[in-house]
């Protein structure tokens, strides 16, 4: 029955002849990088649609409707109802920019950690690591096993610590997020182009109203009366459009945050703990 010491050996041993071998085959560096890609093009185009929608709610902002009904004038502005909406929009570009920026240091780190130096320091260290381990234990004395097992545990460290977390934030975002983030960004789609309908249809009208001059005066207050009831219901359209953006930017938000944020911290976290905490068991 093997000793625990030769065993310890022999579990060394095979983990870092593993993590040589992955480190040399770049497998989970393209896992990585693809999940990583994937992230940075779903903040840019979720960036153009928070933007488009931006540009419709500003137009429907600005678009004016004058009624007068039984002779008394008023000028509406139905789309100001989307103001505190517009300025959620705002703040949602603003965290879609930094999720963005966030998965942009992920592949400059991805980079850094696949890069020749990073994986020939970590085979040249854990060879010579592994060649004083099989030697006799006096030979590490001086303090020697102690140094190369923590350079060893912090190359280690460095080589995979970003594409692991990139892996695993892709695999709980596609187990979690994915349909919420989906979900919200067709909705929001499909908002800005009936916020787009609604100025449309605000721009024939306001047309149509400067002709109004070669009709008659009956003529005139039915077309104004009908007006006024337009403008009720192009309000109660604006009101539901409102409440769904609000509903799906919160979502989006939500979805950006965990994913290119609070996810990647608490697994870098993770890791960190569990480097410690094979700093103080490995005693060889």
């Amino acid at each position: 029955m093997l000793d625990k010491q030769l065993t310890q050996k022999i579990i060394i041993t095979i983990t870092l002849l593993l993590s040589l071998l992955a480190s040399h085959l770049y497998w989970l560096d393209s896992f990585a990088e693809e999940y990583t890609e994937q992230g940075i093009k779903r903040t840019l185009i979720t960036y153009a649609v928070s933007r488009s929608l931006n540009g419709v709610i500003s137009v429907a902002q600005g678009t004016q409707v004058a009624v007068s009904p039984a002779g008394v004038g008023f000028t509406f502005a139905p789309g100001q109802i989307l103001d505190p909406v517009n300025d959620l929009i705002e703040r949602f570009s603003w965290v879609v920019m930094v999720s963005g920026s966030s998965l942009g240091i992920q592949r400059l780190f991805l980079s850094i950690s696949s890069s020749q130096l990073i994986i020939w320091s970590l085979t040249l260290i854990s060879l010579i690591y592994l060649i004083l381990l099989w030697l006799n234990k006096s030979k590490l004395n001086m303090g020697w096993q102690s140094r190369l097992t923590k350079t060893v545990i912090i190359i280690v460290f460095i080589r995979f610590s970003v594409p692991i977390v990139a892996v695993i934030n892709e695999a709980l975002y596609v187990g979690f997020l994915q349909s919420q983030y989906e979900s919200s960004q067709t909705q929001l789609e499909n908002t800005s182009s009936n916020i787009e309908i609604i100025n449309q249809e605000s721009k024939e009208k306001v047309k149509q109203s400067t002709q109004d001059g070669v009709f008659n005066k009956v003529e005139q207050w039915f077309d104004q009366t009908k007006k006024s009831l337009d403008v009720k219901t192009q309000m109660s359209s604006l009101k539901q459009a409102a409440a769904d953006v609000s509903e799906q930017v919160i979502n989006m938000i939500v979805v950006f945050v965990v994913q290119t944020i609070i996810f990647p911290l608490l697994f870098l976290w993770l890791l960190i703990r569990a480097s410690k905490g094979i700093l103080k068991s490995v005693s060889i």
